[in-house]
Protein backbone atom coordinates (compact mmCIF):
# COMPACT_ATOMS: atom_id res chain seq x y z
CA UNK A 1 0.00 0.00 0.00
CA UNK A 2 2.86 2.28 0.73
CA UNK A 3 4.31 1.65 -2.68
CA UNK A 4 0.96 2.38 -4.17
CA UNK A 5 0.69 5.52 -2.09
CA UNK A 6 4.07 6.61 -3.20
CA UNK A 7 3.32 5.73 -6.71
CA UNK A 8 -0.01 7.55 -6.44
CA UNK A 9 1.74 10.58 -5.16
CA UNK A 10 4.18 10.38 -7.97
CA UNK A 11 1.40 10.09 -10.48
CA UNK A 12 -0.39 13.04 -8.92
CA UNK A 13 2.77 15.13 -9.04
CA UNK A 14 3.29 14.33 -12.70
CA UNK A 15 -0.33 15.07 -13.45
CA UNK A 16 -0.08 18.54 -11.87
CA UNK A 17 3.18 19.44 -13.58
CA UNK A 18 1.77 18.56 -16.97
CA UNK A 19 -0.86 21.28 -16.65
CA UNK A 20 1.20 24.05 -15.06
CA UNK A 21 0.95 27.38 -17.06
CA UNK A 22 4.14 28.69 -18.68
CA UNK A 23 6.03 31.26 -16.65
CA UNK A 24 8.94 33.40 -17.88
CA UNK A 25 12.12 32.98 -15.99
CA UNK A 26 12.33 35.49 -13.21
CA UNK A 27 14.33 38.57 -14.11
CA UNK A 28 16.76 40.03 -11.75
CA UNK A 29 15.69 42.92 -9.57
CA UNK A 30 18.69 44.85 -10.94
CA UNK A 31 17.25 44.77 -14.49
CA UNK A 32 13.81 45.93 -13.31
CA UNK A 33 15.24 48.79 -11.33
CA UNK A 34 17.31 50.14 -14.24
CA UNK A 35 14.85 49.59 -17.15
CA UNK A 36 11.71 51.31 -15.87
CA UNK A 37 13.22 54.83 -15.71
CA UNK A 38 14.35 54.51 -19.32
CA UNK A 39 10.91 53.31 -20.40
CA UNK A 40 9.28 56.25 -18.65
CA UNK A 41 11.83 58.66 -20.11
CA UNK A 42 11.20 57.31 -23.63
CA UNK A 43 7.43 57.66 -23.19
CA UNK A 44 7.90 61.22 -21.95
CA UNK A 45 10.03 62.09 -24.98
CA UNK A 46 7.41 60.67 -27.35
CA UNK A 47 4.66 62.69 -25.62
CA UNK A 48 6.70 65.90 -25.67
CA UNK A 49 7.77 65.55 -29.30
CA UNK A 50 4.26 64.60 -30.37
CA UNK A 51 2.79 67.52 -28.46
CA UNK A 52 5.34 69.92 -29.91
CA UNK A 53 4.67 68.76 -33.47
CA UNK A 54 0.92 69.08 -32.93
CA UNK A 55 1.28 72.64 -31.60
CA UNK A 56 3.77 73.50 -34.34
CA UNK A 57 1.30 72.47 -37.02
CA UNK A 58 -2.05 73.34 -35.42
CA UNK A 59 -1.46 75.98 -32.71
CA UNK A 60 1.99 77.57 -33.29
CA UNK A 61 0.98 80.71 -31.40
CA UNK A 62 1.19 78.66 -28.17
CA UNK A 63 4.92 77.98 -28.71
CA UNK A 64 7.32 80.73 -27.56
CA UNK A 65 9.20 82.21 -30.57
CA UNK A 66 12.55 81.08 -29.11
CA UNK A 67 11.41 77.42 -29.24
CA UNK A 68 10.03 77.41 -32.79
CA UNK A 69 11.92 75.56 -35.48
CA UNK A 70 13.38 77.77 -38.23
CA UNK A 71 11.86 80.90 -36.75
CA UNK A 72 12.96 84.49 -36.24
CA UNK A 73 15.22 85.16 -33.27
CA UNK A 74 15.79 88.91 -33.36
CA UNK A 75 13.55 91.88 -34.27
CA UNK A 76 13.42 92.85 -37.94
CA UNK A 77 11.81 95.78 -39.76
CA UNK A 78 10.70 95.04 -43.32
CA UNK A 79 9.35 97.26 -46.12
CA UNK A 80 6.70 95.55 -48.25
CA UNK A 81 5.72 97.02 -51.62
CA UNK A 82 2.97 95.86 -53.94
CA UNK A 83 3.83 97.35 -57.33
CA UNK A 84 1.42 98.41 -60.03
CA UNK A 85 1.25 97.08 -63.58
CA UNK A 86 4.25 97.96 -65.77
CA UNK A 87 3.86 98.26 -69.54
CA UNK A 88 6.47 97.72 -72.24
CA UNK A 89 6.32 99.63 -75.51
CA UNK A 90 7.60 98.19 -78.75
CA UNK A 91 8.07 100.51 -81.73
CA UNK A 92 10.07 98.11 -83.90
CA UNK A 93 9.44 98.14 -87.67
CA UNK A 94 7.00 101.00 -87.45
CA UNK A 95 4.62 99.11 -85.18
CA UNK A 96 3.59 100.44 -81.78
CA UNK A 97 2.47 97.79 -79.34
CA UNK A 98 1.97 97.95 -75.60
CA UNK A 99 1.74 94.96 -73.27
CA UNK A 100 1.84 94.36 -69.54
CA UNK A 101 5.13 93.06 -68.16
CA UNK A 102 3.95 90.55 -65.60
CA UNK A 103 7.45 90.03 -64.20
CA UNK A 104 8.44 93.69 -63.65
CA UNK A 105 9.14 95.24 -60.25
CA UNK A 106 9.63 98.86 -61.34
CA UNK A 107 6.06 100.10 -61.13
CA UNK A 108 4.66 102.62 -58.71
CA UNK A 109 4.01 101.08 -55.31
CA UNK A 110 0.29 100.47 -55.02
CA UNK A 111 0.72 99.12 -51.47
CA UNK A 112 3.27 100.33 -48.93
CA UNK A 113 3.58 98.50 -45.62
CA UNK A 114 6.25 98.69 -42.94
CA UNK A 115 6.23 95.68 -40.62
CA UNK A 116 8.04 95.13 -37.35
CA UNK A 117 8.51 91.45 -36.46
CA UNK A 118 9.53 91.19 -32.80
CA UNK A 119 10.16 87.67 -31.42
CA UNK A 120 11.04 89.10 -27.99
CA UNK A 121 7.53 90.50 -27.54
CA UNK A 122 5.98 87.94 -29.94
CA UNK A 123 4.29 90.75 -31.89
CA UNK A 124 3.66 91.76 -35.47
CA UNK A 125 3.07 95.49 -35.97
CA UNK A 126 2.35 97.02 -39.37
CA UNK A 127 1.99 100.59 -40.59
CA UNK A 128 0.24 101.13 -43.92
CA UNK A 129 1.35 104.30 -45.71
CA UNK A 130 -1.13 105.68 -48.28
CA UNK A 131 0.43 105.80 -51.74
CA UNK A 132 -0.53 109.48 -52.16
CA UNK A 133 1.43 110.58 -49.07
CA UNK A 134 3.66 113.56 -49.83
CA UNK A 135 7.30 112.91 -48.87
CA UNK A 136 10.81 113.98 -49.82
CA UNK A 137 12.36 111.48 -52.23
CA UNK A 138 16.16 111.78 -51.87
CA UNK A 139 17.54 113.57 -54.95
CA UNK A 140 14.12 114.05 -56.56
CA UNK A 141 12.28 116.54 -54.35
CA UNK A 142 8.83 116.25 -52.78
CA UNK A 143 6.54 113.79 -54.53
CA UNK A 144 4.00 111.10 -53.78
CA UNK A 145 5.70 108.29 -51.91
CA UNK A 146 4.61 105.68 -54.47
CA UNK A 147 6.91 107.25 -57.09
CA UNK A 148 10.11 106.26 -55.28
CA UNK A 149 10.11 102.65 -56.52
CA UNK A 150 9.33 103.71 -60.10
CA UNK A 151 12.21 106.24 -60.03
CA UNK A 152 14.94 104.21 -58.34
CA UNK A 153 13.66 100.76 -57.51
CA UNK A 154 13.32 99.15 -54.07
CA UNK A 155 16.58 100.58 -52.74
CA UNK A 156 15.40 104.16 -53.28
CA UNK A 157 11.96 103.25 -51.95
CA UNK A 158 13.54 101.78 -48.81
CA UNK A 159 15.68 104.87 -48.30
CA UNK A 160 12.70 107.17 -48.87
CA UNK A 161 10.44 105.37 -46.39
CA UNK A 162 13.25 105.06 -43.85
CA UNK A 163 13.94 108.80 -43.94
CA UNK A 164 10.23 109.60 -43.83
CA UNK A 165 9.79 107.48 -40.69
CA UNK A 166 13.23 108.42 -39.36
CA UNK A 167 13.92 104.81 -38.44
CA UNK A 168 16.15 102.14 -40.04
CA UNK A 169 14.55 99.44 -42.18
CA UNK A 170 16.38 96.13 -42.47
CA UNK A 171 14.92 94.54 -45.61
CA UNK A 172 12.53 94.99 -48.52
CA UNK A 173 10.05 92.72 -50.27
CA UNK A 174 8.47 93.76 -53.59
CA UNK A 175 5.45 91.85 -54.93
CA UNK A 176 4.37 92.19 -58.53
CA UNK A 177 0.59 92.69 -58.55
CA UNK A 178 0.10 89.66 -60.82
CA UNK A 179 1.70 87.44 -58.16
CA UNK A 180 -1.21 88.15 -55.84
CA UNK A 181 -3.57 86.33 -58.19
CA UNK A 182 -1.54 83.12 -58.20
CA UNK A 183 -0.81 83.23 -54.46
CA UNK A 184 -4.49 83.60 -53.53
CA UNK A 185 -5.60 80.90 -55.97
CA UNK A 186 -2.97 78.51 -54.59
CA UNK A 187 -4.37 79.02 -51.07
CA UNK A 188 -7.89 78.27 -52.31
CA UNK A 189 -9.09 81.85 -51.95
CA UNK A 190 -9.16 84.38 -49.10
CA UNK A 191 -12.36 85.00 -47.12
CA UNK A 192 -13.17 88.66 -46.39
CA UNK A 193 -16.19 90.76 -45.51
CA UNK A 194 -16.81 93.05 -48.48
CA UNK A 195 -18.15 96.30 -46.96
CA UNK A 196 -20.00 97.60 -50.02
CA UNK A 197 -20.87 96.82 -53.63
CA UNK A 198 -17.74 96.90 -55.78
CA UNK A 199 -18.47 97.21 -59.47
CA UNK A 200 -16.00 98.74 -61.88
CA UNK A 201 -13.60 98.09 -64.75
CA UNK A 202 -9.91 98.49 -63.96
CA UNK A 203 -8.50 99.26 -67.39
CA UNK A 204 -4.94 99.49 -66.07
CA UNK A 205 -4.95 95.88 -64.90
CA UNK A 206 -7.50 94.76 -67.54
CA UNK A 207 -9.70 93.59 -64.68
CA UNK A 208 -13.48 93.61 -64.33
CA UNK A 209 -14.76 93.55 -60.76
CA UNK A 210 -18.34 92.92 -59.61
CA UNK A 211 -18.61 91.83 -55.95
CA UNK A 212 -21.70 92.05 -53.78
CA UNK A 213 -21.39 93.14 -50.11
CA UNK A 214 -21.10 90.44 -47.49
CA UNK A 215 -18.71 87.62 -46.63
CA UNK A 216 -17.04 86.11 -49.71
CA UNK A 217 -14.13 83.82 -50.45
CA UNK A 218 -12.31 85.80 -53.14
CA UNK A 219 -10.49 84.24 -56.06
CA UNK A 220 -7.12 85.64 -57.12
CA UNK A 221 -8.63 88.05 -59.66
CA UNK A 222 -11.31 89.18 -57.22
CA UNK A 223 -8.71 89.72 -54.50
CA UNK A 224 -6.64 91.91 -56.82
CA UNK A 225 -9.74 93.97 -57.60
CA UNK A 226 -10.61 94.19 -53.90
CA UNK A 227 -7.24 95.62 -52.87
CA UNK A 228 -6.97 97.93 -55.91
CA UNK A 229 -10.49 99.37 -55.83
CA UNK A 230 -10.51 103.12 -55.15
CA UNK A 231 -13.79 104.27 -56.71
CA UNK A 232 -15.39 105.61 -53.57
CA UNK A 233 -15.45 108.88 -51.64
CA UNK A 234 -12.22 108.07 -49.76
CA UNK A 235 -10.15 107.20 -52.84
CA UNK A 236 -6.76 105.82 -51.85
CA UNK A 237 -7.57 105.94 -48.12
CA UNK A 238 -10.50 103.58 -48.67
CA UNK A 239 -8.17 101.31 -50.60
CA UNK A 240 -5.69 101.23 -47.70
CA UNK A 241 -8.55 100.24 -45.40
CA UNK A 242 -9.52 97.36 -47.68
CA UNK A 243 -5.88 96.29 -47.94
CA UNK A 244 -5.78 96.03 -44.15
CA UNK A 245 -8.97 93.96 -44.17
CA UNK A 246 -7.41 91.69 -46.77
CA UNK A 247 -4.08 91.41 -44.94
CA UNK A 248 -5.81 90.44 -41.70
CA UNK A 249 -7.75 87.77 -43.61
CA UNK A 250 -4.47 86.46 -45.07
CA UNK A 251 -2.95 86.24 -41.59
CA UNK A 252 -6.02 84.35 -40.36
CA UNK A 253 -5.66 81.95 -43.27
CA UNK A 254 -1.96 81.48 -42.53
CA UNK A 255 -2.80 80.26 -39.01
CA UNK A 256 -4.66 77.27 -40.42
CA UNK A 257 -2.53 74.09 -40.64
CA UNK A 258 -3.70 73.17 -44.14
CA UNK A 259 -2.21 76.39 -45.53
CA UNK A 260 1.28 75.08 -44.83
CA UNK A 261 0.79 72.13 -47.13
CA UNK A 262 0.99 74.71 -49.93
CA UNK A 263 4.31 76.14 -48.78
CA UNK A 264 6.44 74.59 -51.54
CA UNK A 265 4.18 75.87 -54.30
CA UNK A 266 3.89 79.29 -52.65
CA UNK A 267 7.66 79.69 -52.69
CA UNK A 268 7.76 78.69 -56.35
CA UNK A 269 5.29 81.49 -57.09
CA UNK A 270 7.26 83.85 -54.86
CA UNK A 271 10.47 83.24 -56.82
CA UNK A 272 8.79 84.56 -59.93
CA UNK A 273 6.80 87.43 -58.51
CA UNK A 274 8.94 88.59 -55.56
CA UNK A 275 12.00 90.80 -55.52
CA UNK A 276 13.74 90.88 -52.15
CA UNK A 277 17.10 91.10 -50.41
CA UNK A 278 16.09 88.26 -48.07
CA UNK A 279 17.38 84.72 -48.48
CA UNK A 280 14.98 81.79 -48.70
CA UNK A 281 16.00 80.73 -45.17
CA UNK A 282 15.27 84.23 -43.84
CA UNK A 283 11.87 84.34 -45.53
CA UNK A 284 11.04 80.90 -44.11
CA UNK A 285 12.00 82.07 -40.64
CA UNK A 286 9.86 85.19 -40.93
CA UNK A 287 6.91 83.26 -42.33
CA UNK A 288 7.13 80.72 -39.53
CA UNK A 289 7.32 83.49 -36.95
CA UNK A 290 4.32 85.40 -38.36
CA UNK A 291 2.29 82.20 -38.41
CA UNK A 292 2.77 81.85 -34.67
CA UNK A 293 1.90 85.40 -33.59
CA UNK A 294 -1.42 85.40 -31.69
CA UNK A 295 -4.15 87.52 -33.24
CA UNK A 296 -4.19 89.80 -30.21
CA UNK A 297 -0.54 90.64 -30.88
CA UNK A 298 -1.11 91.58 -34.53
CA UNK A 299 -1.47 95.36 -34.78
CA UNK A 300 -2.12 97.11 -38.11
CA UNK A 301 -2.71 100.79 -38.60
CA UNK A 302 -2.73 103.41 -41.32
CA UNK A 303 -0.51 106.46 -41.10
CA UNK A 304 -2.92 109.22 -39.97
CA UNK A 305 -3.18 112.46 -41.90
CA UNK A 306 -5.57 114.62 -43.87
CA UNK A 307 -6.48 115.33 -47.48
CA UNK A 308 -4.94 118.35 -49.17
CA UNK A 309 -5.51 118.84 -52.87
CA UNK A 310 -5.95 115.11 -53.44
CA UNK A 311 -2.75 114.23 -51.54
CA UNK A 312 -2.37 112.75 -48.06
CA UNK A 313 -0.55 115.14 -45.73
CA UNK A 314 0.98 113.75 -42.55
CA UNK A 315 1.94 115.66 -39.40
CA UNK A 316 5.43 115.02 -38.06
CA UNK A 317 4.08 114.37 -34.55
CA UNK A 318 1.84 111.60 -35.89
CA UNK A 319 4.81 109.98 -37.64
CA UNK A 320 6.78 109.94 -34.38
CA UNK A 321 3.88 108.41 -32.49
CA UNK A 322 3.28 105.72 -35.12
CA UNK A 323 6.96 104.77 -35.19
CA UNK A 324 7.03 104.57 -31.39
CA UNK A 325 4.09 102.16 -31.52
CA UNK A 326 5.77 100.22 -34.34
CA UNK A 327 8.78 99.69 -32.09
CA UNK A 328 6.62 98.50 -29.21
CA UNK A 329 5.99 101.59 -27.09
CA UNK A 330 2.68 101.54 -25.21
CA UNK A 331 0.67 104.66 -24.41
CA UNK A 332 -1.26 103.41 -21.42
CA UNK A 333 -2.79 106.68 -20.24
CA UNK A 334 -6.20 106.19 -21.87
CA UNK A 335 -8.58 109.04 -20.95
CA UNK A 336 -12.28 108.90 -21.87
CA UNK A 337 -12.35 112.68 -22.41
CA UNK A 338 -9.63 112.48 -25.08
CA UNK A 339 -10.98 109.55 -27.11
CA UNK A 340 -12.82 110.53 -30.30
CA UNK A 341 -15.53 107.89 -30.70
CA UNK A 342 -17.59 107.07 -33.76
CA UNK A 343 -20.54 104.70 -33.32
CA UNK A 344 -21.84 102.99 -36.47
CA UNK A 345 -25.13 101.14 -36.03
CA UNK A 346 -24.72 97.88 -37.93
CA UNK A 347 -27.24 96.01 -35.79
CA UNK A 348 -30.81 95.09 -36.70
CA UNK A 349 -32.06 97.32 -33.86
CA UNK A 350 -33.28 100.79 -34.79
CA UNK A 351 -31.66 103.56 -32.77
CA UNK A 352 -28.92 101.31 -31.37
CA UNK A 353 -26.19 103.82 -32.31
CA UNK A 354 -27.75 106.60 -30.22
CA UNK A 355 -28.42 104.26 -27.29
CA UNK A 356 -24.76 103.21 -27.25
CA UNK A 357 -23.68 106.86 -27.48
CA UNK A 358 -25.91 107.77 -24.51
CA UNK A 359 -24.49 104.93 -22.43
CA UNK A 360 -20.90 106.01 -23.14
CA UNK A 361 -21.71 109.66 -22.48
CA UNK A 362 -22.78 108.65 -18.99
CA UNK A 363 -19.43 106.85 -18.63
CA UNK A 364 -17.57 110.11 -19.23
CA UNK A 365 -16.86 110.21 -22.98
CA UNK A 366 -17.15 113.73 -24.40
CA UNK A 367 -16.49 113.35 -28.14
CA UNK A 368 -18.96 110.91 -29.72
CA UNK A 369 -20.44 110.89 -33.21
CA UNK A 370 -23.16 108.52 -34.44
CA UNK A 371 -23.04 107.44 -38.08
CA UNK A 372 -24.91 105.15 -40.41
CA UNK A 373 -23.36 101.75 -40.84
CA UNK A 374 -20.23 101.65 -42.95
CA UNK A 375 -21.39 98.27 -44.28
CA UNK A 376 -24.00 97.48 -46.90
CA UNK A 377 -25.96 94.93 -44.88
CA UNK A 378 -29.31 93.24 -45.31
CA UNK A 379 -29.55 91.87 -41.76
CA UNK A 380 -27.81 93.08 -38.63
CA UNK A 381 -24.23 92.27 -37.70
CA UNK A 382 -24.34 89.80 -34.83
CA UNK A 383 -21.08 90.64 -33.07
CA UNK A 384 -19.83 94.13 -32.22
CA UNK A 385 -16.38 95.25 -33.36
CA UNK A 386 -14.34 97.85 -31.48
CA UNK A 387 -11.72 99.21 -33.84
CA UNK A 388 -8.47 100.72 -32.55
CA UNK A 389 -8.18 103.10 -35.46
CA UNK A 390 -4.74 104.57 -34.67
CA UNK A 391 -2.84 101.60 -33.20
CA UNK A 392 -4.27 102.51 -29.78
CA UNK A 393 -5.46 99.23 -28.23
CA UNK A 394 -5.42 100.81 -24.78
CA UNK A 395 -8.20 103.21 -25.86
CA UNK A 396 -10.19 100.45 -27.54
CA UNK A 397 -9.73 98.26 -24.47
CA UNK A 398 -11.19 100.96 -22.23
CA UNK A 399 -14.21 101.31 -24.54
CA UNK A 400 -14.74 97.56 -24.55
CA UNK A 401 -14.65 97.49 -20.76
CA UNK A 402 -17.26 100.25 -20.63
CA UNK A 403 -19.45 98.18 -22.97
CA UNK A 404 -19.42 95.26 -20.56
CA UNK A 405 -16.57 93.48 -22.40
CA UNK A 406 -18.92 92.77 -25.31
CA UNK A 407 -17.54 92.52 -28.84
CA UNK A 408 -14.21 91.91 -30.56
CA UNK A 409 -11.27 94.32 -30.56
CA UNK A 410 -9.67 94.96 -33.95
CA UNK A 411 -6.20 96.51 -34.10
CA UNK A 412 -6.42 97.92 -37.61
CA UNK A 413 -7.43 101.14 -39.38
CA UNK A 414 -10.68 99.77 -40.75
CA UNK A 415 -13.09 102.22 -39.14
CA UNK A 416 -13.83 105.93 -39.53
CA UNK A 417 -10.56 107.65 -40.50
CA UNK A 418 -11.21 110.65 -38.25
CA UNK A 419 -11.92 108.62 -35.11
CA UNK A 420 -9.67 107.25 -32.40
CA UNK A 421 -11.99 104.30 -31.86
CA UNK A 422 -14.85 103.13 -34.10
CA UNK A 423 -17.64 101.01 -32.62
CA UNK A 424 -19.39 98.85 -35.21
CA UNK A 425 -22.45 98.13 -33.06
CA UNK A 426 -23.94 94.66 -33.43
CA UNK A 427 -26.94 92.83 -32.04
CA UNK A 428 -24.94 91.52 -29.06
CA UNK A 429 -25.10 94.99 -27.46
CA UNK A 430 -28.87 94.59 -27.02
CA UNK A 431 -28.35 92.85 -23.68
CA UNK A 432 -26.41 95.70 -22.08
CA UNK A 433 -28.78 98.32 -23.52
CA UNK A 434 -31.82 96.38 -22.28
CA UNK A 435 -30.28 96.03 -18.81
CA UNK A 436 -29.56 99.74 -18.69
CA UNK A 437 -33.10 100.69 -19.73
CA UNK A 438 -34.64 98.39 -17.13
CA UNK A 439 -32.46 99.72 -14.32
CA UNK A 440 -34.32 101.74 -11.63
CA UNK A 441 -34.32 105.43 -12.48
CA UNK A 442 -32.85 104.84 -15.97
CA UNK A 443 -33.53 107.55 -18.52
CA UNK A 444 -34.87 106.33 -21.83
CA UNK A 445 -33.47 108.45 -24.64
Amino acid sequence: MADLSVSGLKLKSIHQSAYQPYREPARSSTFQATSWPWILFGALVVVLVGGYLYLYLARPQLIPPQLRIASLHKPQTVLFLGVDVVYDENRAKGAHTVHADKDAFTGRSDTILVGRLDPTANTLRIIAIPRDTQVAIPGFGTQKINAANAIGGPNLALRTVSEFLQTPIDHFVVLNVHGLVDLVDELGGITVEVPKRMQYMDWTAKLKIDIEPGVHTLTGNQAMGFVRFRHDALGDIGRVTRQEIFLRAVLDKALKPDSWTHLGRLFEIARRYLCTDLSVEEMMGMANFVRGVPRANQVMTMMPGHFSGGDWQVDRSDVSKMVARLMGANFIGADRRDIRLVVQNSSSIKGMGYKVANLLTEKGYRNIQVQKSGLDIVSGVKRTRIVAQKANPEDAGLVKTDLGNIGDMVNASVGDIESSVTIVAGDDLAQIIAGREKAPGAMLR
